[in-house]
């Protein structure tokens, strides 16, 4: 004897495959272009980021071989100041 008789379990099981249709269909049609839309865009951000930061390490660079006893001394007082700071 079933512990539930009045449950009719084609119908469940019908509600279920139905369900999964739906689920597998959004999948498909919103949830997977989005993310593959939100993975190349983060692709190109960080190819922009690669590219300005090259950039950036190259102008410095620059700057410290024109001037490297500046270069020194500014780093010399960064250092100094930060050392100050911490021992606060």
């Amino acid at each position: 004897m079933s512990r539930y008789p009045s449950v009719d379990l084609g119908s469940i099981e019908e509600r279920i495959a139905d369900l999964r249709r739906k689920v597998e269909t959004l999948m498909s049609e919103q949830v997977t272009p989005a993310v593959s839309r939100a993975s190349g865009r983060a692709q190109h951000l960080a190819q922009e980021m690669s590219t300005t930061t090259r950039r950036e390490a190259e102008q410095a660079l620059g700057v410290v071989r024109e001037r490297p006893i500046a270069t020194i001394l500014v780093a010399m007082g960064v250092g100094y100041l930060l050392a100050r700071l911490l021992r606060r």
